[in-house]
Order: C-alpha cells, then sequence, then structure tokens
C-alpha cells in the first residue's frame, strides 16, 4: 500500500509501481532540474547528475515495489535526499583513502530515511514556530480547518458568517505562508 501526504505524488508513486512511462516523465521534468542543479554545485557535471537521478529513481522504484511504502514529504524532495546521498557516496568513494575522516563518512552515510525524518521534523518546528506567531483568532480558525471542521460551523461557533471565516482563513494562511517562505531555513529546506 501506498501512503503520501500529497494525493498527486501518492499518484506518481502508483504509476511508478505499475511502470506508467509518463508518470516518471513527469517525475524527471519536475525534479532533474533541481538534481543537475545541486550535483553541478558540487564538483559534478550534468552527465553525473543524470546518472545519480537514473539511481534515484530505480531505488525509488524498488521501494515502492516492495510495498507498505509510506511518503511523509514531497516527493520532489524524497528524490533530492536520495541523489544528494548518492552523490556524496560517489564523491566520498572518489577521495583518496588517506583524506577520508571516519566522522564526516558516517554523517555523508545517512540513510535517505533518517535524512528524511530530519527534514520533515525541520519543517515541521519551522511550521509551528510561524504558526505560533500568528494572532490568536488566526491561530484558532486556522486550527479548526486543519481538523476539517467545516467552515460552516467554524462561523457558527465564532457568531459570524461563513463568507468572513472564508476571507479570514485565506488570509491567516496567507500571512502564515509568507513568513514561512521567508525564513532563511525554508530556503535551505528546498
Amino acid at each position: 500500500m501506498i501512503k503520501s501526504l500529497h494525493a498527486k505524488d501518492r499518484i506518481l508513486l502508483e504509476g511508478i509501481a505499475k511502470g506508467d512511462p509518463q508518470c516518471i516523465a513527469q517525475i524527471y521534468d519536475a525534479v532533474l532540474p533541481a538534481v543537475i542543479h545541486w550535483v553541478g554545485q558540487n564538483q559534478g557535471s550534468e552527465s553525473d547528475a543524470r546518472d545519480v537521478f537514473q539511481e534515484g529513481i530505480l531505488a525509488l522504484y524498488r521501494r515502492v515495489r516492495q510495498g507498505d511504502f509510506e511518503l511523509t514529504c514531497t516527493l520532489k524532495s524524497y528524490l533530492l535526499v536520495v541523489c544528494r546521498n548518492l552523490w556524496l557516496n560517489q564523491l566520498r568513494r572518489r577521495r583518496p583513502t588517506t583524506l577520508i575522516n571516519d566522522d564526516i563518512d558516517r554523517e555523508v552515510a545517512f540513510d535517505a530515511g533518517i535524512h528524511q525524518a530530519m527534514e520533515a521534523t525541520e519543517r515541521g518546528r519551522l511550521f509551528v514556530r510561524h504558526f505560533g506567531q500568528l494572532g490568536a483568532d488566526c491561530r484558532e480558525i486556522l486550527r479548526a480547518f486543519f481538523a476539517k471542521t467545516p467552515l460552516r460551523q467554524i462561523a457558527e461557533q465564532r457568531g459570524t458568517s461563513e463568507g468572513y471565516i472564508k476571507k479570514k482563513k485565506f488570509q491567516c494562511k496567507e500571512r502564515l505562508l509568507r513568513a514561512v517562505q521567508a525564513d532563511p531555513l525554508f530556503k535551505e529546506l528546498q
């Protein structure tokens, strides 16, 4: 069973499991440019990046085919972490053995799942920090909305109109989104 936070990612993962070339092409279009950029910034060529990306896609395919695959971040973030780890491992193997430091090797050899969990935790902390900086009114409306409480019910509880709640929810979400995106940590996690 494939689980994902995002419906679009789940559809793509199911397509990968079935070997759907259109799903694989969508993933290439969405993720490969970022991998090429990152590898290029880290002592690699476009050809290196394409090879690493192919390995990453194969690793993803194997994980999805095993069953019970749960994606706790976006598919793009997951693949970027996998490709990053694959590239760092290649760089480590290319280095002369006299320069290898065991502490650095252990750090570089992080399992993709552990790194993914760490990034998800950082994203959560970032969200919680900025959510806590919103006004009490925004926090209450967004909490109810995230709990899937219908807007009509939120409006009744607050003694106001559904239209007002809809507008206020939109404004609060936009304020939260802008605050998160302006945070330097957000750019690092991209």
